[in-house]
């Protein structure tokens, strides 16, 4: 039995965060956060520092991505995605370009200030689409009033599917199908998605039997990442117990990723 994705499939976390400790980047919890990785098999990881606020400041959305800078610093195995806040406007445009032009993050994260589809967010899908990045938004579909009360906005499934129409050329990731919430729903609203330029991420504390099967019945092969949140153990399993073939192996755990990546526009200057 497997216990580590094989070193061949070059695995790419394509959803974790960075570790902070008194507000700056903890680089003794990151070293940690590699190492357990490369225990299972996991060659790169994708971070980032979300802010829970309703309404953060420019100044607080920049000390965010400093955290993920320093951690892309620390080593080259962390691929830093841009967290913004649309309501911030231009500066929220201006600081994609200073984290993507400037120093090399390969997309944008997007937290519950706002539904994905809803307008305010145009200057940021825009941007996302002239630079050929993905934007990887916070998701799920729940039920229990208490959850709801923490995350009124957090976008679902159909929010996906609306937004693909009002921006069809901007590339979207829906964060963690096994993040809570009602996955099946999600998982069937997903069935009418047909846009190339969506993809969903295996990530979260659940780990339901056929979770991983299901995803790809749904939605496709290439629409599905392989990601962790942090659950790095549960999400490995998921994926190894889906006894997936070589084919279908390769293009979760790197391939699908690496043809996002490869769309990315080096071309584009500041706005």
């Amino acid at each position: 039995m497997l216990y580590r994705i094989p070193e061949e499939f070059h695995a790419v976390d394509a959803h974790n965060h960075v570790w902070l400790k008194d507000g700056r980047l903890d680089e003794n919890r990151m070293r940690d956060m590699l190492a357990a990785a490369e225990t299972l098999g996991i060659e790169k990881i994708c971070v980032s520092t979300p802010l829970l606020s309703p309404a953060p400041s420019a100044d607080e959305v920049r000390a965010a991505n400093d955290a993920v800078l320093r951690a892309m610093r620390l080593d080259g195995r962390l691929l830093g995605f841009c967290f913004v806040d649309a309501a911030l406007g231009a500066q929220a445009v201006a600081e994609i370009d200073r984290c993507v032009i400037d120093h090399g993050m390969c997309g944008i994260k997007l937290y519950h200030q706002h539904k994905l589809q809803d307008r305010v967010q145009d200057p940021v899908m825009r941007r996302a689409a002239e630079l050929g990045i993905p934007v990887l938004m916070h998701a799920g579909c729940y039920r229990n009033a208490d959850t709801l009360a923490r995350g009124p906005l957090t976008s679902h499934a159909g929010d996906f599917l609306e937004a693909l129409e009002v921006w069809p050329e901007t590339m979207f990731i829906e964060a963690h199908i096994g993040g809570g919430g009602d996955w099946q729903w999600i998982l069937r609203t997903l069935e009418e998605v047909r846009s190339d330029n969506f993809w969903i991420d295996i990530s979260g504390t659940v780990h339901d039997a056929g979770i991983v099967r299901a995803t790809i019945d749904a939605v496709g092969i290439d629409r599905v990442l392989f990601a962790t949140d942090g659950s790095f153990e549960t999400s490995v399993a998921k994926l190894l117990a889906a006894g997936l073939d070589r084919e279908a192996m390769l293009k979760i755990t790197s391939g699908n990723f690496a043809r996002i990546m490869a769309r990315r526009n080096r071309e584009v200057k500041h706005v």
